[in-house]
């Protein structure tokens, strides 16, 4: 018998999963508590230890009749870029190298290092996605649907977060202070994780705590500049800023894990009225089984509280100019457009695993997730319930039988339902199951994997929608660091109650429900190259991805006249009562293009130096759409709206001893197309954009801005740092360093040049 403990070498953190097998076909798995036995016979034997993202370790030993031997061991970690694990492309631990679709992977420096208080600000630096007003979109799969629906999923520690009302993802609630690793699949995953999927997936991890104690501590503080046109600012001496910082200690108390962090923040913005106040606590706890080997359970939880205050439209002035800075309405509550909003968002997620000596893993993951609004001003309340349970079972297979040979399993059924209570959209159940399995093999440097879900939603009593989803996908290492991959999956996403339900003023308009809304469904392809390189001391990757997605039966909202079922124009009293918004099936599109990302890390001119580099081209077009959607988009084209055709992302970072500087450029070309409403550019086709302009003055502003703004956008971020002592760094951090003028949609500026000092200490 052979025994012991795999550890990290470095952290001396226990390794749970490590493959250690024998040259006489004995096999076994470190487990929770990182331990292992394997049963060897009497005689000579060699063993192998391999776990992913770490270097393989091999040694020989001697085994005695009766004899029992000890043996820890410490793997050391592979570092290069190449081997950077993920779990989200097929949920189980593969090199992000190895995966069928395109993977990008955030670390905590750099979102903490860039000075983002929220997730959405540092998915703005991730190559092919984009941030339109907190709304995320990969590849663009999606432009801005006034903060309802979404085609990414966003998933923290595997299970969805996204809110059951509007189906859209709270980025300020996720815990920065408690981020292990952010992973980004590109492309459809609904075969893997269902609906919302259609367009991606934003998998949050959390972390657990390591062997040692660790406190880590952030403050930082931050002002706005002045705008490039001193006719915009509202303000006198005082300058509008923000400030705020977090906690987080994680420590083991013998068989318990624990995490505890907290997090606070408050804004005073430069858009006149907008403010944002929120504090949050957060808590892991895990706990390791002495008695039962293998088995571990857990609980999470994270609570908010938050008050903001949104500005929605910039103030048209006819005789002193726009306000670009000011709300529409004022700010008197009679008229303003400004939504008040007092919040409050909750998890709490138990859990529990159970590991067999063979290696099969059962996980059963539960949430439950909250999300309340309170806007008794505008009847805008609403409170969201959402129950969330997944059951899961992995395996490894590693017999000598060629089938089952390096065959990994998963398979799994989830099921969530939803309560949905307020004045925005009505009362409401969701429900929805989906049962699932995936199978990957490997054949010599051939990964093979296809996979399947069957989804079943309902809302409230309408009929039961039913729909199976697929992916399949092969990833080939044609020659040491060189990954060939191609994958196909299937995309399927079922209405948000705020897209069927909602009926509301929005800023200067109304939006109106649609209870005929069908589901989007779709499926993307993608064909790309990963090469490492290592060039002197520098070495990292290059992929290459080359993209083809297609909708059916999109979703998205237009502006137009929706009168009362089997009503004509002249049987209403006053037809601007119906004018507005809603969600509708838009048709056919499709997106296609090329994805670039380049990572590097090395030595230039005696500093240490990483960067990366991306850049991403896109064809979003609308296919045979009607003459009705056509004069609903602004330009001439049939681009869909709110998308960037070309976008370019740049950091890189330098340290030398106690000092880093570091800088980011983001580069968006023109928006071609936007809602035709916000322009009033087809007159003569939709005379609703005159209508619009006549009761509100904002197209024509809307106009104007976007003619004086028509090369695209380049944003330059600089940031400083030094190490004052080993625990304790100081920032400092400059954002918008050009000051540039830019919108990322219709009539709200986006931020002026902004300062952030930053104090963060790691103890």
């Amino acid at each position: 018998m052979l025994k012991g403990i795999v550890k990290d070498s470095v952290t001396q953190e226990l390794l749970i999963g490590v493959n250690i097998a024998s040259d006489s076909k004995a096999y076994a798995k470190s487990n929770l508590n990182g331990g292992y036995a394997l049963k060897l016979n009497p005689g000579t034997h060699v063993i192998r230890y391999s776990y992913t993202g770490y270097k393989e370790y091999m040694m020989t030993v001697v085994i005695k009749e009766n004899e029992t031997q000890t043996k820890d061991i410490l793997l050391p970690a592979k570092t290069e870029e190449l081997k950077i694990v993920t779990i989200s492309g097929s949920r189980f631990e593969k090199r992000a190298a190895e995966e069928i679709v395109s993977i990008e992977v955030l670390k905590p420096a750099q979102i903490l290092n860039t000075a983002n208080n929220s997730m959405d600000d540092a998915l703005q630096r991730v190559p092919g996605v984009d941030v339109v007003e907190n709304q995320v979109n990969i590849r663009g799969g999606s432009g801005w649907s006034y903060g309802a629906g979404s085609r990414v999923l966003v998933l923290v520690d595997d299970m969805p977060m996204l809110t059951a009302d509007a189906g859209d993802a709270k980025w300020d609630f996720l815990p920065l202070e408690n981020c292990e690793q952010i992973e980004i699949l590109k492309g459809a995953s609904s075969a893997l994780y269902g609906s919302s999927a259609l367009n991606g997936v934003i998998n949050f991890r959390t972390g657990f705590a390591k062997s040692k104690p660790h406190t880590k501590l952030m403050l930082y503080n931050g002002l706005y500049g002045n705008p490039k046109d001193k006719s915009w600012k509202w303000w006198g001496k005082q300058q509008p800023g923000y400030q705020g910082g977090y906690f987080l200690h994680s420590q083991k108390f013998g068989q318990l894990d624990m995490v505890l962090g907290s997090a606070w923040y408050s804004e005073d913005s430069y858009l006149q009225g907008d403010l944002q106040r929120r504090g949050r606590v957060n808590l892991n706890l895990r706990y390791r089984s002495k008695k039962i080997e293998g088995l571990m359970a857990g609980i999470n939880g994270n609570v908010q509280l938050n008050k903001s205050q949104t500005f929605f439209f910039w103030q048209p002035d006819s005789i002193n100019g726009t306000k670009y800075y000011q709300p529409f309405g004022g700010l008197d509550d009679s008229s303003t457009t400004i939504n008040k909003n007092q919040g409050q968002r909750m998890n709490i997620d138990p859990y529990i695993t159970y590991t067999s000596k063979g290696g099969a893993r059962h996980t059963l993951r539960t949430r439950w997730f909250r999300s309340k609004n309170s806007i008794p001003e505008k009847q805008q309340s609403s409170k969201a319930d959402t129950y969330y349970g997944e059951y899961q079972f992995q395996k490894a297979l590693n017999s000598e039988n060629l089938l089952l040979k390096n065959l990994n399993v998963v398979s799994g059924i989830s099921s969530s339902y939803s309560n949905v209570i307020g004045e925005l959209y009505g009362n409401h159940t969701i429900y929805n199951i989906a049962p699932y399995a995936q199978i990957e093999k490997k054949i010599s440097k051939l990964w093979t994997s296809i996979g399947g879900r069957y989804e079943i939603n309902q809302v409230d009593q309408y009929t039961t929608e039913k729909k199976p989803v697929f992916r399949a996908g092969v990833n080939y290492e044609m020659a040491k660091a060189t990954f060939l991959r191609a994958s196909y999956g299937q995309g399927y996403r079922y209405p948000s109650v705020a897209e069927r339900f909602v009926k509301t003023t929005f800023g200067a308009s109304q939006v109106f429900p649609n209870v005929e809304l069908k589901s989007e469904t779709g499926w993307s392809s993608e064909i790309g190259i990963k090469q490492g390189y290592k060039a002197g001391s520098w070495l990292g990757f290059i992929d290459l991805a080359a993209f083809w997605t297609e909708y059916a039966e999109m979703m998205e909202f237009n502006f137009g006249l929706f009168l009362p079922a089997d009503s004509t124009i002249g049987q209403v009293n006053n037809p601007q009562d119906y004018l507005g918004f809603k969600s509708i099936n838009v048709g056919d599109t499709r997106i296609n293009g090329l994805d670039l990302s380049v990572m590097g890390q090395g030595k230039m001119l005696g500093t240490s130096s990483k960067f990366i580099l991306g850049y991403t081209y896109m064809n979003p077009t609308l296919l045979r759409p009607d003459s009705a959607i056509v004069s609903n988009i602004s330009g001439p084209t049939k681009t869909l709206k709110y998308r960037y055709r070309h976008s370019v992302k740049f950091d890189i970072e330098n340290s030398y001893r106690k000092i880093s500087l570091g800088t980011t450029v983001l580069y968006n070309s023109y928006m071609q197309n936007i809602d035709e409403v916000f322009e009033n550019s087809k007159p003569e086709e939709n005379p609703f954009g005159l209508i619009f302009e006549l009761g509100t003055g904002l197209p024509s502003t809307i106009k104007e801005f976007r003619r004086t703004h028509n090369k695209g956008t380049l944003v330059w971020d600089v940031r400083l740092a030094y190490q004052l002592t080993k625990e304790v760094r100081a920032s400092l951090i400059v954002k918008n360093m050009l000051n540039t003028v830019y919108a990322e949609r219709p009539a709200l500026v986006a931020p002026p040049r902004n300062f952030t000092l930053q104090l963060a200490a790691d103890l």
